[in-house]
């Protein structure tokens, strides 16, 4: 029992920092209120005396609304944080916001495999663009493929080059999240999170003294040269279904992707650690990250078979092919 107490000690302070640090972005923060002097703030709920509304939801913190509230007893509203939530600025000023909203991009399209489910942004993006989606079954899906314009989603970040396709697309200025400066004095958790980074760095302390009983448990790991041959049988089997899929149902693809998943693509997630531990922490992500992309295209395939889609199947084993590849080249000698 003793050698997992380190692992929960890491666990409970991880969630107590998360969820502190969570409220560190809180939608709403509380003001003073004082009677007939305005605030450039919004109120983030309705203001409730017994069952009667007050003031509603959105409502400007104006001279009057302040000199009514005080006069019926709050000292304190909640609103909204920040008080503007976006603004709208040119796009040379842009640099290092995000997107408030979705944006279609003109000279730009998109292709929409047939299958995928049709919900309300999808609509209204097909509307934008003037295309009429052809529509099937319960979710409703697209019954053919389709083209729209390319689509840059909300908060995405604006980084030179995102902006510099933005120029050339026409766009003058963008709409961007506004960020509340942050307040120590304003965290509710800021005590919550101290604690839990002081148990974080007992349970590291606790695991680094453990450490030699932890050696023992590594000899139980598959040696590198089995890690290897995995990944060269995982690549070799993706790469082959890929070539023959053509020729395949959705269901063949099913059951001869299964064997894939479990088999090889399991052994080498089980005993990744086996790398990090033997070729160091470099080499390590130089093989994972092509490998992890890859297993997430074959688990996308075999989603896509179970549901029918073989066309969709197969684009994806397409592409988890060659990342695999890339990985098993990356994997060192």
């Amino acid at each position: 029992m003793n050698k997992h107490i380190p692992n929960l000690l890491l666990a409970l302070a991880t969630a107590t920092g998360a969820l502190s640090a969570a409220s560190a972005r809180l939608p709403w923060r509380l003001v003073d209120i004082q009677p007939g002097i305005a605030q450039d703030e919004f109120l983030a709920a309705d203001v409730m005396l017994g069952d009667a509304v007050k003031a509603s939801k959105g409502a400007h913190l104006d001279a009057e609304l302040c000199t009514r509230l005080s006069g019926l007893g709050f000292a304190t509203v909640k609103v909204r944080s920040p008080a503007h939530p976006s603004e709208v600025l040119p796009i040379a000023a842009a640099k290092g916001h995000v997107l408030a909203e979705a944006l279609l991009v003109p000279g730009q399209t998109e292709d929409i495999s047939a299958g995928r489910i049709v919900d309300a942004a999808l609509e209204a993006r097909a509307a934008a663009a003037g295309v009429e989606l052809s529509v099937r079954s319960t979710p409703p899906r697209l019954e053919v493929a389709t083209v729209l314009p390319a689509e840059m989603r909300a908060s995405t970040f604006l980084d030179q080059a995102t902006l510099d396709e933005l120029i050339a697309a026409g766009f003058s200025e963008l709409k961007v999240k506004r960020a509340q400066a942050f307040s120590w004095r304003d965290w509710p958790g800021r005590w919550a999170f101290i604690l839990s980074i002081l148990v974080m760095a007992f349970a590291v302390l606790l695991k680094r003294g453990a450490s030699k009983d932890s050696e023992e448990s590594e000899s139980s790991l598959a040696d590198i040269g089995h890690l290897r041959m995995n990944l060269r049988a995982l690549a070799a089997g993706a790469d082959k279904l890929a070539e023959d899929s053509a020729g395949l149902e959705a269901s063949e693809i099913h059951a001869q992707l299964d064997p894939l998943i479990s088999g090889p693509a399991y052994e080498f997630v089980e005993n990744r650690e086996t790398l990090k531990a033997v070729a160091g922490m470099r080499a390590y992500a130089d093989v994972m990250d092509p490998f992890s992309r890859g297993e997430r295209q074959l688990a996308r395939a075999w989603s896509a078979a179970v549901d029918g889609h073989a066309g969709e199947s197969r684009a994806s084993l397409l592409r988890a092919a060659p990342l695999l590849h890339q990985a098993t080249d990356a994997f060192p000698q």
